[in-house]
């Protein structure tokens, strides 16, 4: 069994209608690296929010397990 994780900066920007859209998703080093790159970015108004996530895939498997919330600046959508 590999097993890949990965941390994901996940920023949020307007979209056409006024509701938070997901921008395209950043691979991090480390959960601090994503943190410092969302609050660089909600400082200089490039983005509403961001959110830094773990995730894992099961390469044999080909599964992901539940995503792990690390951290969250600004406005995000309700984590489910």
């Amino acid at each position: 069994m590999t097993i890949t994780t990965q941390i994901i900066y996940q920023p949020y920007i307007r979209g056409p209608k006024g509701a938070l859209k997901a921008g395209p998703a950043i691979a991090c080093a480390t959960a601090d690296a994503g943190l410092v790159r969302a609050e660089r970015a909600l400082a200089a108004g490039s983005i509403l929010g961001a959110r830094i996530v773990r995730v894992s895939h099961d390469d044999d498997a080909e599964e992901f397990a539940d995503p792990e919330y690390l951290g969250q600046v600004g406005e995000v959508p309700d984590a489910d």
